[in-house]
């Protein structure tokens, strides 16, 4: 009997890759219409957002849950500052040194810390993280522990600093949407899921993780970079605080691991609802944000995002679906957004 082909239709990505493309345009091109407060608040989102999304390939999608931003970003952020500072080279040089330092950090440590497992490996990113906050405290060509100061002449700021903020968190979005849609991401998301039946499957365990540890380091190194030029200090009680991996991890936890979207959630709820309204009262800030996590992780594991597509979304389609398609697509629909 002759079987009808199944109708194939458009790459699923292809339309969330178009939007992104729109908004990272958008978004360049405001640059010279808002003001420096604008601008530096901009620029504080986007690197959030870009930290945000590089734990999530890491963590959401490959299940390796790591602690170790900060020493990522505190390697970008370095090389850049030395590179200006030592040498007579141009910031976007700096700036590219800090994806290749990250990467080649990411390289050296991958040997010791894939051989780890999860809670293992979470606490080994975190040693590591430690262990460059106090190298660099005590590096005399870094500055030490009064760090570096950059030479202001030489680095980009105000709109250029911004537009340079948006294409790093574009990428590192980018990254996120091609995970989410491509057969690398189902691969990574079986390595997640059953390790042993993914290698048992021919899935290449250790390259895939490997895959996902290289690229993310080099974004985090990059946004490193951004808070050098942002801040023009860069210090070890700064740039390589394990506040940042916390961050990391607070933020794509609340929003959503796993999703494409849930880290725009989780920035805009961590630091613009809680950091940036709470700023004058810290400790109350940090206890505000304790008790969110225990609450997410307890009631919404899966994150915000995906607990607002069932609240909101779900109700829609199923006064638009008749009830007879409703129990068949509704929760195909339904799971669609939440990964979205």
């Amino acid at each position: 009997m002759k079987t009808r082909p199944i109708p194939r239709g458009k790459p699923a990505g292809l339309w969330p890759a178009a939007t992104l493309a729109l908004l990272t345009v958008i978004a360049f091109a405001l640059a010279p219409m808002l003001g420096l407060g604008q601008l530096d608040l901009g620029v504080t989102l986007l690197t959030y957002l870009a930290i945000a999304q590089a734990w999530n390939v890491l963590a959401g999608f490959s299940g390796q849950i790591s602690l170790g931003a900060a020493a990522f970003m505190a390697t970008g952020g370095y090389t850049t500052a030395l590179l200006l500072v030592h040498t007579d080279l141009p910031w976007p040089v700096a700036l590219l040194g800090a994806g290749v330092g990250a990467m080649l950090l990411a390289l050296l440590l991958a040997v010791p810390l894939l051989r780890l497992r999860g809670d293992y490996f979470a606490v080994g990113t975190l040693a590591i993280s430690i262990a460059v906050q106090a190298l660099l405290s005590n590096w005399n060509w870094a500055g030490g522990a009064s760090g570096l100061t950059l030479p202001t002449e030489r680095i980009p700021s105000g709109g250029n600093l911004y537009q340079i903020a948006v294409v790093v968190a574009a990428l590192s979005m980018a990254l996120t949407l091609y995970v989410r849609h491509s057969a690398f991401g189902l691969r990574l998301a079986a390595v997640r899921d059953n390790e042993p039946a993914a290698a048992g499957l021919g899935v290449p365990v250790y390259r895939h993780r490997l895959a996902a540890l290289v690229p993310t380091s080099a974004l985090t190194g990059l946004a490193g970079a951004v808070i050098a030029f942002q801040f023009v200090v860069i210090s070890p009680d700064g740039v390589a605080s394990v506040n940042w991996s916390l961050n990391a991890v607070l933020m794509s936890v609340v929003g959503g691991a796993g999703t494409v979207l849930g880290p725009v959630v989780g920035v805009g709820v961590v630091y613009y609802g809680l950091t940036r309204l709470l700023q004058d009262q810290q400790t109350l800030s940090l206890v505000i944000e304790g008790i969110l996590l225990i609450l997410i992780v307890r009631f919404a594991p899966q994150g915000a995002w995906p607990l607002i597509c069932r609240a909101v979304r779900l109700p829609a389609a199923r006064r638009r679906v008749p009830p007879a398609a409703a129990d068949t697509g509704s929760d195909t629909d339904t799971r669609t957004l939440e990964h979205a």
